[in-house]
């Protein structure tokens, strides 16, 4: 192996970094079963990156091993009874306690000059610190989180973390208190009893957010939308508002006691005569104005909506008075009982309106091209089909499909609406799903490389794959708020959103619910804990997401022939056939996709299917957790550790 690994060394990773790391950081093993170890870890832990595996292997053949991963795998990792019997308990915590300490002083070291002095040279050591605090966290052994606190504090490291993850001061913040609360003894705030808000406190308070320009909006788009629901204020207030207004004006006390429900509501109350009076800056005054147009128009789709499925419904019955003699399948509001399966074959596969043998099939586009692919013809599926249907509309004014599961009958699985929003709604709609994006389109994962067809484009937040380092959970690249007009263009994409969920809600109030109550542990957009995805003749082979919530898609334009962009919903025996103004929600780890096109309808360069996605990644939700519980504790620990963070 040693001679295999040793014959590419300087193709594995760039040259410099290469030499770097041979040169200066490597030291010698003399234990065999450490290196064991250390591969079976590196092996587990970092399988994503396969040229730094080659090289860290190239080492381990060598006998070499980085110190910090050696201090890792000599802490956490020993699963060998027979390895741990041979080394003395007393020895192996004191030389714990040594590396821990000297680990403690580097990183703390390397932190302190890169955010003191801000200059390039010093960024890569300081990546290196953040990047061995993970390694370190990501699996501490008990035994020894008492002990390090004390080291943490002994070292200096714990107030220099906090100095750094100061609210208003640095990016990573998140990211080095996520790396503290593994090792340190849980710390909780004092509770603070709260008092009644008054109309002044109000005025005031929104006085010293545009006085002391307190409001993130430039680094937070999410920020723009704390007043755009009391669950957005509450949340935004704990994220940014009241440690920003502690450190800025720290001798208004009663800001801390003041009950934020009051607060918003009287805030909620001022109208735009209140607001202009109290000489507020441009863009807080902007953002106050767009919310409450925002809160109004949430309160109007609301009813919209409401009436629109509910009117002319008899409260005996709960049925339309207009179809309730109707046999099920003409009903406006019908319900098909599914049997919910998981058809894992099917993944990968593409589905077709044509036989498999079509000379005009689509043809592989991306990556995986070389890789054959499966087409399957829809046809021999034996999937139900939904479809629009005039009559039904025409009679009643609505027409539902709800898919609900053959075990449970009250449990809606996933819901179809056609000609859901009115004229005036879905060309803005339209025009909006149309319209150029800020961000880049999304990057295909494994499941889609092979059909790189269409181009889809985010409007929210994420766990970084990638990107910056120091990341966590954060906005996608593009939604920096640059000017008055970048703001109005997010409360535009919000309006999208909220009006999509407005329109499942009477249908289906528990996936609605769900959505709104995400608001308050993610970034959001409006009061709607999501992202939007903007898609341009996007098709997917079949697969299944890992999200947190329920997926909405709504069909803003479609000029492609009736029996392609359609979509398919396997796990539930069903595919929809697709029209503008369709709207349907489902849950992402069913298997779903695409319809895919014939290839010249993809060559025909028009706007062939456009539309709008809007859900919640399980990746991003916990991320967005992890950051919050780390924002949770700075002032926690400050308060323990007697450190001033004002």
């Amino acid at each position: 192996m040693s001679v295999l690994l040793c014959q590419d060394a300087e193709m594995l990773v760039p040259k410099a970094w290469h030499q770097d790391h041979c040169q200066s950081h490597w030291v010698k093993l003399s234990d065999e079963s450490l290196c064991r170890a250390y591969i079976q870890f590196n092996l587990m832990r970092m399988c994503h990156q396969q040229e730094t595996i080659k090289f860290l292997l190239q080492g381990v053949a060598e006998g070499l091993v980085l110190p910090g991963l050696l201090l890792i795998t000599r802490d956490q990792l020993f699963e060998d009874d027979t390895l741990l019997e041979s080394i003395d308990a007393e020895e192996s915590i004191s030389d714990w306690s040594h590396d821990a300490e000297e680990c403690c002083l580097r990183w703390k070291s390397a932190l302190a000059d890169f955010f003191a002095q801000g200059i390039q040279e010093l960024e890569a050591p300081a990546i290196n610190a953040l990047r061995e605090m993970r390694k370190w966290t990501h699996n501490p052994a008990v035994t020894c989180k008492s002990g390090m606190e004390s080291v943490i504090l002994r070292s200096g490291l714990g107030h220099e973390i906090l100095r750094i993850a100061n609210p208003q001061r640095y990016r990573w913040k998140e990211s080095l208190l996520s790396c503290l609360l593994p090792w340190v003894d849980e710390a909780l705030p004092p509770t603070v009893e709260m008092s009644q808000c008054a109309q002044v406190n109000a005025q005031e308070f929104l006085q010293l957010l545009s006085r002391h320009q307190a409001c993130p909006f430039r680094s937070n788009y999410a920020s723009v939308f704390a007043f755009s629901s009391e669950r957005c204020f509450l949340a935004e207030a704990v994220r940014w508002m009241l440690p920003t207004l502690a450190a800025k004006a720290p001798s208004m006390k009663w800001i801390h006691k003041i009950s934020l429900s009051h607060l918003f509501r009287f805030i909620c109350g001022f109208s735009a005569n209140d607001l202009e009076a109290l000489q507020l800056d441009e863009e807080l005054l902007l953002i106050l104005n767009l919310s409450a147009k925002l809160r109004k128009q949430r309160q109007e789709w609301s009813q919209g909506f409401h009436m629109k499925f509910r009117k002319n419904v008899d409260p005996s019955t709960r049925g339309c008075r207009a179809c309730y003699n109707q046999p099920e399948e003409s009903k406006c509001i019908r319900h098909w009982t599914v049997e919910p399966g998981h058809h894992s074959e099917i993944h990968g596969k593409v589905i077709t309106p044509y036989p498999a043998s079509d000379p005009d099939r689509l043809r592989c586009k991306g990556k995986g091209e070389a890789v054959d692919t499966d087409y399957v013809p829809i046809m021999d599926l034996g999937l139900r089909k939904i479809s629009r249907r005039a009559d039904v509309l025409a009679r009643c004014g609505r027409d539902v499909t709800l898919l609900v599961d053959a075990s449970s009958p009250t449990t809606v699985l996933a819901g179809v609406s056609f000609d859901t929003f009115s004229d005036e709604d879905f060309l803005k709609l339209r025009y909006e799903a149309s319209a150029r994006k800020e961000t880049n389109a999304i990057k295909r994962g494994n499941q889609f490389r092979r059909f790189e067809w269409g181009k889809m484009c985010p409007i929210g937040s994420r766990k970084p794959a990638g990107g910056k380092l120091g990341d966590t959970y954060t906005s996608y690249a593009g939604m920096e708020v640059t000017d008055a007009a970048q703001i109005k263009l997010l409360f535009t994409h919000a309006a999208d959103v909220e009006m999509m969920v407005a329109a499942i809600a009477p249908l289906h109030p528990e996936a609605a619910k769900e959505l709104k109550q995400l608001s308050s542990k993610v970034n959001s957009l409006g009061g709607i804990g999501a992202t939007a995805y903007y898609c341009w003749n996007f098709v997917a082979p079949q697969h299944v997401d890992r999200d947190a919530t329920w997926t909405i898609a709504l069909q803003t334009c479609l000029e492609a022939p009736a029996d392609e962009f359609n979509f398919v919903m396997m796990d539930l025996g069903c595919f929809i056939e697709t029209t503008e103004n369709a709207l349907w929600w489902f849950q992402g780890d069913h298997t779903h996709g695409t319809v895919v096109p014939r290839l010249s309808t993809m060559l025909s360069n028009r706007n062939l299917s456009q539309g709008i996605g809007v859900t919640l990644p399980k990746s991003s939700l916990l991320a967005a957790e992890k950051q919050n519980l780390a924002r949770g504790a700075f002032e926690a620990l400050a308060q323990k550790w007697q450190v001033d963070i004002t």
